[in-house]
């Protein structure tokens, strides 16, 4: 018989593979009629598209049949196997009206099939159907009829809101006690003690002022707050929110560089301390990242693989392009030290000692050859050892000189010169001091009296005296230059400049010795006469000890600063340079940087263009690169001059000092001292928060710091019998 299309293959398998029976099954039982689960069930299988080889239609001379290919033109068509009729999936499922013939009561007539369809699919309860079927599941209707969840729902969200506000309130003592480094625990935490540590009374104070949350610590058993536990987890949930924080900088930053030095705390281990050097959007930051207990992994394998580790687990392993350690062999080796083998995993971590580090070792060796000057700074310390030694000495000297003498540890050379620079400056009051323990002699014991004396006679010394003159005039150069060395925010470029400003300094002082030595002669008298030297030689062989000490510090700059060509590339963001620039380029510090660095620049060629445009433009006069820096961030120049923006966070990136390190280890010694010696692994975590104060703050003030904690803090420990997850 002839039909109007191709003939039906009857033995393919059916489009959509719907139950047979389930358009029958939602006549018999409504859609709406349904449990939740039902209609979930129903959707998830979808609508039924059966071969109805049955379903005909006697046209004139030929019959036509019903075509499979109709569900993919009309995507809401759908047929009943057992009826043989066709209908809408969207109106059998939600249609209002019941009585329509593509809902209820079925469509068969294939004469008009084309034309009632596109009739039907253009109706306003089709279209109102479909969206019904598209946002099915975005709110629970049986939620919203039943309300008995609803009410239970709303009471655990408002008891979950109230326990977030009471952990905020714990969040904040928290935060206070850690950024203040203070301890957290009492000796006696038990209810009748007067004094059950910071933590516990703080929140007493804080419940003074709070009704609520005065309510809530005298009434509630289950979640107060106050337990060891609970503090550990909210210290340990700030300090990773933290962290995160710290990675999320990390990531978006170009360069990193790595700062590390180690530590002695209170318990007598070997803490390494990590710091982090990177830039930001306001800035070059440098963030302590934690405390590693190193007491028996002290090797270069074992610092080297910890440090390797530490970076990999920052994802910024190929991002290391400065490392800065002191000087000591294990750290600093070329051939078998940390930095050697780091640069392995991170070939463009280029290694600097420690800038104040090495002023300071300049100095010490510097002077330490020559046998006057170690006797004058062993008198020198003597003196200061004596006056503080004994608290009457000590009140004397707050009488007569109104300043006390600083306190010199053997290793700190700055201790040093400001010793010198006070005993010059109190020397006259330091006279009279000691003249009046010798006169007062019944009042003190003979030690005291004989040290006296010989330290009074040491002041009206010449040698004493013209040695004192002598540091005095480097210490006060060296000083200055040794405060910028500490400063984070500095780059190499600009300090290596200082350095040579200093060895300047030292060479002009080599004129200033016929005013030291006149100026000498006259606070105490000409020297005394050697033996075996001639009278006229004196002036002669002072001279030669004055420039003997001037020239000892020189050769130990130059012999410790001595790291220029492999920073060469940084002069090409040396400021005072650029009018040079401008008529010849700086062709050979371009090339230092190609080798060392080549790779971290995407195109090279720009670079150079970049920097021939920064050259040649008054805008970019004068800018050290902090400040071009921060003026391409300013003015958003950072996507059209990326290449110099590059340049520019290489050389900042690349630290100085450890002094950022150095300051670390005074916090650990704040807080963890001999009677608070328990914080185990609290440590890192309480430093963070007294390191990181402005990181810390920062969090806090855009609310992000609360949301997350409390995140953290129920990871932390899952099983909690508090509810802090809104439903």
């Amino acid at each position: 018989m002839e039909t109007e299309a191709d003939g039906e293959n009857s033995g393919r398998p059916e489009p959509g593979g719907g139950e047979p029976d389930l358009v029958e099954d939602l006549l018999t039982r409504p859609f709406s009629r349904r449990t939740f689960q039902e209609k979930r069930e129903i959707l998830t299988k979808g609508r039924p598209t059966p071969h109805l080889a049955a379903l005909t239609k006697q046209v004139k001379s030929c019959v036509r049949h019903f075509q499979s290919t109709n569900y993919e033109r009309y995507s809401w068509m759908t047929a009943s196997q057992k009826s043989c009729k066709l209908y809408c999936w969207e109106c059998l499922l939600f249609a209002p009206e019941r009585l329509a013939a593509w809902s209820h009561v079925g469509f068969s007539n294939l004469g008009c099939l084309t034309k009632a369809a596109t009739r039907h699919q253009r109706t306003a309860g089709h279209l109102q159907a479909t969206v019904l079927l598209k946002t099915f599941g975005r709110t629970r209707v049986d939620s919203q009829i039943n309300k008995q969840v609803c009410r239970e729902t709303k009471l655990h969200n408002d008891k979950v809101k109230k326990n977030r506000e009471i952990l905020k309130r714990l969040i904040d003592c928290v935060i206070f006690l850690g950024k203040q480094e203070l301890s957290f625990r009492g000796p006696d935490e038990h209810e009748d003690s007067t004094n059950k540590g910071n933590y516990v009374e703080l929140l007493s104070f804080v419940a003074e002022h709070d009704r609520d949350f005065h309510f809530h610590l005298s009434t509630n058993k289950v979640f107060t707050g106050t337990s060891g536990q609970m503090q550990n987890d909210l210290i340990s949930a700030v300090a990773e929110a933290m962290g995160e924080e710290i990675r999320r900088e990390i990531n978006q930053a170009p360069f990193v560089g790595v700062i590390v030095d180690e530590t002695t705390a209170v318990s007598n281990t070997a803490q390494l301390v990590l710091v982090l050097r990177y830039v930001t959007d306001t800035g070059v930051k440098e963030r302590f990242v934690r405390f590693v207990d190193v007491t028996g992994h002290k090797r270069a394998d074992d610092v080297a693989a910890l440090l390797v580790r530490f970076l990999e687990e920052h994802n910024c392993l190929d991002k290391v392009v400065a490392q800065c350690y002191d000087g000591t062999a294990v750290m600093g080796s070329g051939l078998n030290g940390v930095q050697a083998k780091v640069k392995e995993k991170a070939p463009m971590a280029l290694f600097l000692h420690c800038y104040a580090h090495r002023l300071n070792v300049v100095l010490t060796q510097g002077v330490s050859k020559l046998r006057e000057c170690k006797i004058f700074f062993s008198h020198l310390n003597g003196l200061a050892e004596y006056l503080s030694r004994s608290p009457k000495r000590t009140q004397l000297l707050d009488d007569i000189c109104q300043r006390r003498l600083p306190r010199v540890p053997p290793t700190r050379w700055q201790y040093s010169s400001r010793l010198v620079n006070t005993v010059f400056e109190k020397r006259v009051a330091l006279q009279e001091l000691f003249e009046h323990i010798v006169e007062h002699h019944d009042e003190y014991d003979e030690e005291s009296v004989r040290c006296a004396d010989g330290y009074k006679a040491h002041l009206e010394n010449f040698d004493f005296c013209f040695l004192l003159s002598t540091f005095h005039g480097i210490f006060e150069y060296s000083d200055v230059l040794f405060g910028m060395l500490q400063n984070q925010q500095l780059d190499v470029q600009f300090c290596l400049k200082r350095v040579d400003d200093f060895c300047d300094t030292i060479e002009r002082e080599k004129g200033r010795f016929a005013d030291i030595f006149e100026t000498t002669v006259r606070g105490t008298g000409a020297p005394r006469v050697r033996r075996g030297q001639a009278e006229g030689n004196i002036r002669a062989w002072y001279q030669e000890l004055h420039h003997d000490i001037l020239d000892n510090i020189l050769a130990q700059i130059r012999n410790r600063f001595k790291d220029h060509e492999k920073l060469m590339f940084l002069s090409l963001l040396d400021p005072q340079q650029f009018p040079a620039y401008r008529k010849k380029f700086p062709d050979s510090a371009f090339s230092n940087l190609k080798q060392s660095h080549g790779a971290l620049f995407e195109d090279l060629t720009r670079l150079k263009t970049e920097l021939t445009v920064m050259y040649a433009m008054a805008g970019f006069e004068g800018r050290s690169p902090a400040d071009l820096l921060a003026f391409l961030q300013q003015n958003h120049l950072v996507e059209s001059m990326r290449q110099l923006y590059g340049l520019a966070c290489l050389a900042v990136t690349i630290p100085i000092s450890t002094a950022t390190v150095e300051r670390t280890s005074s916090v650990l010694k704040r807080i963890k001292t001999s009677s608070r010696n328990t914080t185990g692994a609290r440590l890192s975590s309480l430093a963070s928060m007294a390191i990181e104060k402005d990181l810390l703050l920062g969090l806090k003030h855009t609310d992000k710091l609360y949301s997350r904690v409390t995140e953290l803090f129920i990871n932390i420990n899952k099983e909690r019998r508090m509810d802090f997850v809104f439903k």
